[in-house]
């Protein structure tokens, strides 16, 4: 194998990118409504909530794109950070599950664990090409586990 790119769908940053449209305004609107009517608590309180929640989707968002895998290599693997993880290093695949409370289970994210403690991500939801890869993980050369979360 010379090197399987890991293509990722943009449905996720548009998404954001359109919340952000609709979230930052309001919550500034919020905010400047709370402080020129007579300094009001509750708007501005939400106008705040309103930014801190969209600055967490953001930051949970870029963070789980930085850790995804970019592409596989025979060599190991590179992260969208820039970080290469070799396979001399790789300890185990952990498949994370949820469970939803009829008893389904359904995959949240795939670890790629390595022995110096690091990790990269593979988020089903953001995978285009999501059976080439899950075939590839599934043939590496380590113990497979699920784990609830």
């Amino acid at each position: 194998m010379d090197r399987l790119d890991v293509q990722t769908s943009r449905v996720q940053p548009v998404a954001a990118a359109v919340a952000g449209i609709i979230m930052v305004p309001l919550g500034l609107a919020a905010i400047a409504t709370g402080l020129t009517s007579g300094g009001g608590i509750v708007p501005v309180a939400i106008g705040v909530v309103m930014l801190a929640t969209f600055g967490l989707v953001v930051w949970l968002g870029r963070r789980a794109h930085a850790k995804s895998v970019r592409y596989f290599s025979s060599d190991g693997l590179e992260r969208n950070d820039g970080r290469w993880l070799a396979w001399a290093d790789l300890d185990r695949v952990v498949y994370q599950v949820r469970v939803n409370r009829a008893g389904a289970k359904g995959l949240w994210r795939t670890e790629i664990r390595f022995r110096n403690g690091e990790a990269a991500w593979l988020v089903p939801l953001r995978i285009r090409n999501g059976r080439d890869v899950s075939d590839f993980v599934s043939r590496l050369q380590c113990d497979h586990v699920e784990e609830r979360v």
